[in-house]
């Protein structure tokens, strides 16, 4: 019988069959079943005939219940694949699913300045494995994320930075409940990019391993009682409310700030490249690096109109809340658009910079 896959595709994921072509080929290859899960929530109609559930760098809010779900889904002898998406999205819930399997996403950036893709040291080389089935004959990795903290001593660690790298020595790949559950803390080794993708180093054969792994460990476990959707949320008083989301206001305030001194580092980092005539790796990183701020910045203020909107729903007055909280959501669009405005300014100066430079080294 042919291993079924779903994707999930309704919390913004940046990882599918529609928009990864080498991840398509080798599902075909390996006579895998794929399907788009396009609406949400995640519900258990939606994916019971389903074998594999695939989370390829979600970007948005998980609700509890979809939590629930997805723990149920693998109870029942089912598996799950998550690759983190990079950098994290303000509000991140992915984590609040990863505890209940005994791991969570550190919210870091690995880097190697010694052992790298071309000087890129964002973009590490990862060498370090233990003995499984996932990683048969994988040698090395082209890798681009965070690394994992391990909760339970049941989750086993199949792959770890080097001990030159920041952070060292630790996990960026792991499996728990019997290799049902497959954690990856980066989700650019599934794209189709030819340096940094899946045709870089040993990234596909890790990529096929993961699914023959699969289809060799299925089987069903004992019964387990599905989850029973949850109850509308309890209403919330408006003085309450209001409190509450003042400090997720803050909290998005000092992410923002975050990513805009992130951003200052990013200059040093092409112009590092630069220096070094690698002036193509240097306008990809730049391409890269600008995708993953623009949808990181964007993500902070998407996540509070989301809060928003829940909070305004468990309102029972006749308040208009939105109105009580016009002052803070219009200060964080303010941050959001001139984190944005001095990120497209960077990559223009820095897209110029990188095109003048590399004529100039080109006539010598």
């Amino acid at each position: 019988m042919s291993l079924r896959i779903v994707f999930d595709e309704s919390h913004g994921e940046q990882i599918s069959i529609f928009n990864c072509k080498g991840l398509s080929f080798v599902l075909q290859k390996l006579k895998i079943v794929s399907f788009r899960l396009i609406s949400g929530p995640i519900t258990i109609d939606k994916i019971v005939n389903e074998d594999v559930l695939f989370l390829g760098a979600p970007m948005k809010k998980f609700l509890e219940f979809e939590i629930k779900t997805i723990e149920y889904f693998v109870s029942k002898g089912k598996f799950l694949v998550i690759a983190c998406p990079m950098p994290m999205p303000f509000n991140f819930s992915l984590n609040d699913l990863l505890r209940k399997f005994g791991m969570q996403f550190n919210n870091d950036v690995v880097q190697d300045k010694k052992h790298n893709l071309d000087g890129a040291m964002y973009f590490p080389i990862i060498s370090k494995f233990t003995k499984d089935p996932i990683t048969h004959d994988v040698h090395s990795l082209i890798y681009s994320g965070c690394s994992i903290k391990k909760l339970y001593d049941e989750v086993k660690i199949i792959a770890f930075t080097d001990e030159h790298a920041e952070p060292p020595s630790t996990p960026v790949i792991a499996t728990a409940n019997n290799s049902r559950v497959i954690v990856i803390g980066g989700h650019y080794l599934f794209q189709d990019d030819d340096r940094y993708g899946i045709k870089a180093k040993n990234n596909i054969r890790l990529i096929a391993n993961i699914f023959r792994t699969i289809h060799q460990h299925r089987e069903a476990p004992a019964e387990r009682e599905p989850p029973k959707q949850e109850e509308k949320r309890k209403a919330i008083d408006p003085k309450k409310a209001k409190k509450h989301f003042e400090h997720q206001v803050h909290n998005a305030i000092t992410e923002l700030k975050r990513k805009t001194d992130e951003i200052d580092k990013l200059f040093d980092e092409i112009i590092k490249l630069m220096d070094s005539q690698k002036f193509t790796l240097a306008e990809q990183t730049l391409q890269a690096r600008y995708k993953q701020f623009k949808g990181a910045i964007e993500t902070i203020y998407q996540a509070l109109m989301e809060e928003l909107e829940d909070l305004d729903s468990r309102i029972l007055k006749d308040v208009d809340f939105p109105a009580m909280v016009n002052e803070s959501t219009d200060q964080i669009l303010v941050m959001e658009s001139e984190a944005l405005s001095k990120l497209d300014m960077i990559r223009f100066n820095l897209f110029n910079r990188i095109r003048t430079e590399k004529v100039r080294y080109e006539r010598r």
